[in-house]
């Protein structure tokens, strides 16, 4: 049931839209079925064997998963584009070390990540919990029956695992999904039915076991992606499980139960770790084969496909390993998990390695050709001379692309209510110092005024937070961000209490209303304080430019250039889809005399599309933030826009 719930969750999302549900499902069977095998040795022995239970571990899991690894980094090499191999490889390896749920975590949280087209092996990072799991249970309940022997005690510590862990994962945010802590209370549930006393309980169970398969089923059906989960949402799932396996094992006369055995779902029971692995590969694989998004039937034919490779794991790699009598020694079945590790790790790290001088040889290629070349990026948009400016250079290396971060690669991102300063161009002895203040929309153009502070001795002082647009200082409703009010005024204290700072550049995306605010009044209320601050810095003797947003791309553009790199001038969108609407900063600009506003579009759109591949650059790393090499182009046209700014203040000041 887990593994179906799940597979149909990928394969059918609007029929089964909670089906991430039957992860839960499992990590609850898991914990029953663990804590029951550990108590049973317990009882019989007096201890827990670690060395041969790890090792039952290694033959049950190591080979299947070890070989759907490999064959995930030929799959990327044969069928994956160049620009999503060096963030596959990273994963592949954190899958083989069993860190694949924190290296997601990370990308949760990262604003930049959150994003992410999905790997070959994104579905790793349950297996990952998983193994933490097998690794650290067995040690506390080892240490458990150390202090006191007996189920109250392990009851007690797993009782406390799980409360602390409902807690951490009620209390978290999303990027919990990944987190183990926050899914530790789901093991530890199945951990408490397995210490719980069984007795015959009759229509008791027929109903308690109907009413747990009904609130899995349910919550498959009810829950979706924008449902806060794990959570207290997750309690549904969980206490749907433990109701099964209670009425089940506790001997009631469970007809759901008579359906679970029947010869079909058994089969794929048997099967399902193998069809785990290989379904997602497939699915992610699959629009590269199709050109397209899957069909139903394409979908059928991905959920043949794996079913077979399933059938064929279990045959020949999951039976075997098992029952060989090579791996019966904990010994020898350690050696073959170390080897396994370290060839899936070796390979992926000699693969990372080479993208990695690649891509590094490609950003110094950037340089040389913004300074080399006339219609180099921007500049193809602005000269009418340039021959065929949206066609894919033969030498471009596309896993460059998503990796041409600049700034936004770099630590500056305020996470709290403190200010991360980041300095760039000349630091030493300025001309002029130039504050950009807002969100990653205000940080992807750093590179651009970066070049240009260089050649012009500015000093490039940079104030970014995600979802803020350092401006917005009054919370307008309830539901706004309060920290991004606080940082908002420390940022305005900072950039008019400091002489030095003559100029700031503003800028932010076009939805940022929506990162302060839910309702219109509350957008006019966030406007008005927006026109505020910035005549305050107007009165305060500053320069301010507004810079418009990007008009952004529906598809990663570095993935969808890769795709159609035969294509001239890929990916481009209509202009209408990109013209600005509802920047909250530039409509608050335009009720400010004096505040100057400078428009992007131009630089990435002409009368009629919005182009992706602009002077042999992909202008974007994802869909809407610009690249480095892009925004290092837009320097010729950001400085002076900044610089012309400086001259009007310069003259009012004069008159």
């Amino acid at each position: 049931m887990a593994v179906l719930l799940v597979i149909g969750f990928h394969l059918w999302p609007k029929l089964v839209p909670g089906g991430y549900v039957g992860v839960d499902v499992f990590f609850v069977l898991s914990g029953f079925l663990i804590t029951g095998h550990l108590v049973s040795e317990v009882e019989r022995t007096g201890r827990i064997r670690l060395r041969e239970f790890w090792a039952r571990r290694v033959r049950r899991l190591l080979p299947a998963a070890s070989i759907v690894l490999v064959a995930c980094l030929g799959l990327m090499a044969w069928l994956v584009p160049e620009s999503l191999w060096q963030r596959s490889v990273e994963e592949i390896a954190a899958s083989a070390l069993y860190v694949q749920n924190w290296l997601l975590f990370g990308g949760a949280v990262d604003y930049l990540g959150a994003e992410n087209t999905p790997t070959l092996v994104q579905h790793y990072w349950s297996l990952s919990v998983e193994e933490q799991f097998y690794l650290v249970w067995p040690l506390l309940a080892a240490g458990a029956i150390l202090i006191k022997p007996g189920r109250r005690t392990l009851a007690v510590v797993f009782g406390a695992v799980f409360v602390g862990s409902l807690i951490v994962s009620a209390t978290g945010d999303a990027s919990g999904y990944f987190s183990t802590a926050a899914r530790a209370w789901e093991f530890a549930a199945g951990a408490l039915v397995a210490l719980v006393p069984l007795h015959e309980v009759g229509r008791k169970g027929l109903l308690l076991g109907w009413l747990g398969f009904g609130l899995i089923v349910w919550s498959a059906l009810s829950f979706s992606t924008a449902t806060p989960f794990p959570g207290t949402a997750a309690l549904a799932p969980v206490l749907g499980t433990v109701l099964v396996i209670y009425a089940g094992v506790a001997g009631g006369q469970f007809s759901a139960g008579r359906l679970a055995s029947a010869r079909p779902l058994v089969i794929i029971g048997d099967h399902s770790y193998s069809l785990y692995l290989w379904h997602w590969p497939l699915i992610v694989v699959a629009p590269y084969v199709v050109g397209g998004t899957p069909n139903f039937a394409d979908t059928v034919v991905i959920l043949g496909i794996s079913a077979a490779l399933a059938l064929l794991t279990r045959r020949f790699i999951e039976r075997p390993a098992q029952s060989a009598r090579l791996l019966t020694a904990p010994r020898r079945a350690f050696a073959l998990a170390a080897v396994a590790v370290v060839a899936v790790v070796g390979v992926s790290s000699v693969t990372w390695s080479t993208l990695g001088a690649q891509t590094a040889s490609a950003d110094r290629q950037s340089v040389i050709n913004f300074e080399t070349l006339d219609c180099y990026g921007a500049a193809a948009m602005v000269d009418d001379g340039c021959d065929e400016p949206f066609a894919v250079p033969d030498s471009m290396a596309s896993a460059f692309a998503p990796t041409d971060k600049g700034s936004l690669g770099q630590p500056c991102d305020s996470t709290t209510e403190v200010i991360e300063r980041c300095d760039f161009g000349e630091l030493d002895n300025p001309q002029h110092t130039v504050a950009v203040i807002g969100n990653s929309h205000a940080g992807h153009l750093i590179a651009g005024l970066e070049e240009w502070g260089e050649a012009n001795g500015w000093k490039i002082t940079l104030m970014r937070k995600t979802g803020c647009t350092g401006l917005s200082t009054a919370q307008a409703t309830i539901d706004s961000d309060a920290e991004c009010a606080v940082w908002s005024q420390t940022v305005l204290d900072t950039v008019m209490g400091d002489p030095a700072i003559d100029a700031v550049v503003v800028a932010t995306n076009n939805d940022s209303a929506k990162y302060l605010v839910d309702s219109e009044t509350g957008v006019d209320a966030v406007r008005e304080n927006i026109a505020e601050n910035l005549s305050a810095l107007v009165a305060n003797g500053k320069a301010v430019l507004a810079v418009g947003d990007v008009p952004g791309t529906p598809q990663a553009a570095p993935e969808c250039v890769d795709l159609h790199h035969l294509q001239y001038d890929p990916c481009a969108t209509p202009r209408e889809e990109g013209e600005e609407s509802g920047n909250i900063v530039a409509e608050a600009a335009r009720l400010v005399p004096g505040v100057g506003e400078l428009s992007l579009l131009p630089y990435l759109c002409d009368a009629q599309l919005c182009h992706v591949m602009i002077g042999g650059v992909v202008a974007y790393i994802d869909e809407h933030h610009l690249s480095a090499s892009f925004s290092r182009s837009l320097g010729p046209y950001l400085g002076p826009a900044v610089q012309s700014q400086l001259d009007r203040r310069s003259l009012t000041s004069l008159d």
